[in-house]
């Protein structure tokens, strides 16, 4: 883990309040990080594609881009998206910081938990609606990456179903249910149907 910071003093201080965790591994500049923690005083728009080129340049040597922690005085919560973009999952005002809420932030990450003010929080989500409701759902696409037609033809494999059943239910030709199934995982990088059920799974679009 690595800690980047605008200022020696708030870099000496995040450092001195993980050090003694023994689950985290403080790192220097060139070494392997999986985690960034970031320390600003104000965050904006511009900070954030800094932390991302910072981000790639972690990552040159080793494969995943780190993900991140951004400790801050203010930041807005108009820029939660492209926060997110940038590689951050947990934000812990300055104000709040404690040895025991870094800890849990940067193990978090590791665990796939995030740790959001409930301001950003619901900024985030209101962000994502509109997002769904702007962008995705007029072209017929949803947060997964997966289509209407997509997620009915997945819902079926993942019943079970065969093409020729899958192509009656929806009716559909076998050729149709096919061709949706080709699209879906030539787009995404998936190798066959139960990748695909498997990735809709993970997305959180089939349980």
């Amino acid at each position: 883990m690595l800690v980047h910071a605008g200022d020696p003093v708030s870099r000496a201080g995040v450092r001195a309040l993980l050090r003694p965790a023994r689950e985290i591994e403080l790192v220097t500049p060139g070494e392997h990080v999986d985690v960034l923690v970031l320390v600003e005083g104000t965050v904006n728009t511009a900070r954030l594609e800094a932390l991302d080129r910072l981000r790639a340049r972690c990552s040159a040597k080793t494969p995943g881009r780190p993900r991140c922690v951004l400790v801050a005085d203010r930041f807005a919560e108009r820029d939660m998206m492209t926060a997110v973009r940038c590689g951050v999952v947990s934000v812990i005002p300055t104000e709040t910081v404690t040895a025991g809420r870094l800890v849990s932030a940067v193990i978090g990450i590791t665990q796939g938990r995030a740790m959001l003010p409930p301001t950003l929080q619901a900024a985030f989500l209101r962000q994502l609606n509109d997002l769904r409701r702007d962008l995705l759902e007029p072209n017929n696409l949803t947060l997964s990456g997966l289509d209407a037609r997509e997620l009915d033809v997945l819902t079926l494999v993942a019943d079970g179903f065969r093409t020729d059943e899958i192509a009656a239910k929806l009716s559909y030709s076998e050729g149709t249910v096919k061709g949706v199934l080709h699209g879906a995982m030539a787009r995404l990088g998936l190798v066959n149907r139960a990748h695909a059920v498997a990735y809709a799974m993970r997305a959180g679009v089939l349980s």
